[in-house]
């Protein structure tokens, strides 16, 4: 109950907030000139369509510093700024709806009295002239508030949408997460009932009051009003694009961001123009072509929280019978398309309505059927309307994530879907690049239909300019087309493995997994995972289920690296802990060391473990440091933390920096791999830190990464990089040459959804943790590695 009122109070608080700077706004509109005005209306309309988690991760890296004081308990900054991210994002909605009915108010309320201006006019006439649109304002931005995802889960303030998270993507209890979210689904419907055939009045140009009466009535508060809207807009829309613009990691990391991210970008367009495509096809036949019908209820799916609809999905598709449907981009593409239909009917209906019916009728009497009638009567007077709409329906399809993120299948991951998840797990410079990429494709039609217009008034220069449009499609396009490397196990011809073999399935049971991120094998070749639910499960080596234990803290954050020390005892990384643990093979803890701090022998974040030759450890650490400290040997019967012995690296770019250091292994030459993630390569080091060679870059050809999340080197020297981005093994010879390309997306054997882990037994068998496929898989060595065990 704790809960539901603290997500009602933040939902209440965001409301107030947008009302309070939406009326400041409207004010200023009334009565600002032409200029002005048109500067306020592009700054509501690109505030609210900026996607969240642009604006969060602008507010998060602005207060890096307040949070990082906060220590090992995170520093994040409370649900107060929470409310201010969403006011500053729904303020939009009550001006327009403000300006509304202030543009079609009685001039004579303004004269009745001379005396009555400013503070006495907003109170006698001005208000009350605005309460029906400032409460439908509230109502709204309350119930979207309510239902918001994406700004409280980064900021980690607890509400109740991320109970519907966490229920589900951890414990997978759909009827559990359905049941919490009834409040929102009731709030939603209240709010559809109560507004149900009240009209909106919407902003016109002019209006029967000028701007100079505007000014002389509003007097003092109006000015005052005017002059604080600015920090409005400025926080609003100047401080995330300026946040974004001007960082120089931001433009320094595009080329490998999107080099990365080709066929999320790809498949981001794809999904949106076809999800558009389908809710305005529904709009359109939903709406018809004589009396004009308007939404009711579907605007339920618009305001209950995406989560609901993906759930919902794979509750329905998720089973035998819909395979053919199911994983595939249609349940996305569905989803999107209902989601967003509501929005695009109600603006349908309203350009049909005003449209001159005379129109209609004159080509129905010329015995014109209901294509005719769309053809010569509708379109020629609602077509800028509807294409307005479906640009505005294009846009939220493009950054929606809380529909997607369940349901997207393997190989589906859209690049708004990405950049929420790095900014999750802290890529704030990647998620910067990649807001520019994602802002740049939401540009793109506009710029398309003023590159038309230009070529009409052109039509002398058509056909160069079809040239040059033609060259650079085959620059931007052609190494994108690269035939997707194979990933079928023995059917493809694998020179390094011979078979594979599934480890579990979904599900929270024992043997099962929910996203598994961490695998380890031990001396006897016994397999541990830990997946998302914050167990560990152990299996032996032909696949059967041992047993599992469950972490005891998992509030903050689940572990994420996994190793063997010297004694046999499995290492379990806590990043959101800043702690390292030690467990027996039945799961006892025996020794737990680390703390949060920047210093030496200290952690923010650590990532992964490795163990080197002669017992030392190698952690791996990001976010506000990007570095590899080394420890010596760990005795977990002696108590204690590992002496320190040398740490390097720092943030950036060049030979020995790192963006994003994630899995490390050391090799039989007692050098260290890196996965240097955002940097798309692997970076080899000294035990002492010296840097070595490197080897990667951005993209999708062999020798080429997408996110390396792991690595691993076998006793030969052989290297195995786990993409995380292009979903994919990639096998190297000692020296550093590619061996070949094991795997693709896909969900068939041999083929991976964004993996995140591997790990080596003893014959050099490979386990790979096929996170979003939701399990273990196991490429069997066609030539057994000889000699003595010890996985990584």
């Amino acid at each position: 109950m704790r809960l539901y009122l603290g997500s009602v109070a933040l939902a209440g608080a965001s409301a107030m907030l947008a009302v309070a700077a939406g009326l400041l706004v409207a004010v200023a509109w009334l009565r600002g000139g032409r200029i002005a005005r048109g500067l306020l209306a592009a700054t509501a309309v690109a505030t609210l369509a900026l996607p969240s988690f642009l604006v969060a991760n602008a507010w998060l890296a602005l207060t890096t510093g307040w949070r990082s004081a906060g220590g090992a308990s995170g520093g994040v900054p409370g649900p107060g700024m929470v409310a201010m991210i969403q006011g500053l994002q729904y303020w939009p909605l009550t001006a327009v709806l403000a300006v509304g009915a202030a543009t079609r108010m009685d001039p004579a309320l303004l004269e009745l009295d001379p005396q009555l201006r400013g503070w006495a006019l907003f109170r006698r006439v001005v208000g009350p002239a605005w309460l029906p649109a400032i409460s439908t304002a509230a109502a709204i931005t309350f119930t979207l508030a309510l239902s918001s995802f994406t700004v409280p889960v980064l900021f980690q303030v607890p509400v109740f949408t991320e109970v519907l998270w966490v229920r589900f993507n951890t414990r997978l209890d759909t009827f559990g997460a359905l049941r919490a979210a009834v409040p929102v689904v009731f709030a939603a419907g209240l709010l559809v009932a109560c507004l149900r055939g009240r009209p909106v009045a919407w902003p016109r140009p002019g209006g029967p009051v000028s701007v100079d009466a505007w000014r002389r009535a509003l007097g003092l508060p109006g000015r005052l009003a005017a002059g604080a809207s600015v920090p409005v807009g400025v926080l609003s829309l100047g401080l995330p694009l300026a946040d974004l613009l001007a960082r120089p990691r931001t433009w320094t990391e595009l080329p490998g961001a999107l080099a990365a991210g080709r066929a999320a970008l790809a498949q981001s367009v794809g999904t949106a123009l076809a999800a558009t495509a389908l809710a305005a096809g529904l709009a359109v036949l939903l709406a018809g072509t004589g009396p004009v019908r308007r939404p009711r209820w579907t605007w339920l799916a618009f305001l209950v929280p995406g989560l609901l609809a993906g759930i919902a999905a794979l509750a329905v598709f998720n089973r035998p019978s819909f395979r053919w449907f199911h994983p595939g981009v249609g349940v996305p593409v569905l989803l999107l398309g209902l989601r967003h239909l509501a929005p695009l009917w109600a603006a349908t209906a309203g350009a049909l309505l005003a449209v001159d019916p005379a129109w209609s009728d004159a080509v129905r009497s010329a015995g014109g059927r209901r294509r005719d009638v769309w053809r010569l009567a509708l379109l020629p007077g609602a077509g800028r309307s509807l294409v307005a709409a479906a640009y505005a329906v294009y846009l939220l399809c493009l950054w929606d994530v809380e529909t997607t993120v369940l349901v997207a299948p393997p190989g589906g991951e859209t690049l708004a879907l990405r950049i929420f998840n790095l900014l999750h797990y802290g890529y704030s410079s990647q998620v910067h690049a990649l807001c520019l990429v994602l802002l740049a494709v939401a540009l793109a039609p506009l710029g398309l239909v003023a590159g038309i217009r230009w070529l009409v008034g052109h039509r002398g220069r058509i056909r160069s300019a079809a040239g040059v449009v033609g060259c650079l499609g085959l620059v931007l396009v052609g190494p994108g087309c690269r035939p997707a490397p194979d990933g079928r196990g023995t059917e493809l011809g694998s020179v390094t493995f011979a078979a594979v073999e599934i480890i579990g399935s979904r599900g929270v049971a024992p043997g099962q997994f929910n996203k598994p991120r961490s695998v380890a094998c031990d001396r006897e070749d016994n397999l541990y995972v830990a997946d998302f639910t914050g167990r560990i499960q152990r299996f032996a080596p032909d696949g059967r289920f041992v047993l599992q234990w469950q972490m005891p803290e998992t509030e903050r954050g689940k572990p994420k690296g996994l190793g063997i020390d010297a004694d046999g005892n499995l290492i379990v990384v806590e990043p959101h802990y800043m702690r390292v643990n030690h467990f027996t093979p039945d799961g006892v803890r025996v020794a737990q060391w680390g703390g949060w701090g920047t210093n030496e022998g200290q952690f923010v974040l650590p990532r992964a473990v490795a163990l080197g030759p002669d017992g030392d450890h190698y952690l791996s650490e990001y976010t506000l440091v990007d570095r590899v400290q080394r420890f010596g040997p760990a005795r977990p019967g002696q108590g204690g933390t590992p002496a320190f012995r040398s740490a390097w690296g720092r943030p950036g770019t060049g030979p020995g920096e790192f963006n994003r250091a994630e899995g490390l292994d050391v090799g039989p030459d007692g050098l260290v791999h890196v996965a240097d993630s955002c940097n798309h390569r692997v970076q080899v080091f000294t035990a002492d830190g010296q840097f070595v060679r490197a080897h990667g870059r951005a993209g999708s050809a062999p020798g080429e990464y997408s996110y390396p999340y792991d690595v691993r080197v076998d006793r030969e020297g052989n290297q195995f990089v786990c993409e995380f981005g292009n979903s994919r093994i990639t096998v190297l010879d000692p020296r550093g040459g590619v061996v070949e390309v094991v795997g693709r997306a896909g969900s068939g054997p041999g083929e991976f959804a964004n993996p995140w882990s591997i790990a080596l037994d003893s014959r050099g068998n490979l386990y790979v943790a096929d996170s979003r496929n939701h399990r273990v898989q196991k490429l069997v060595r066609r030539q057994p590695l000889a000699g003595p065990g010890g996985g990584g």
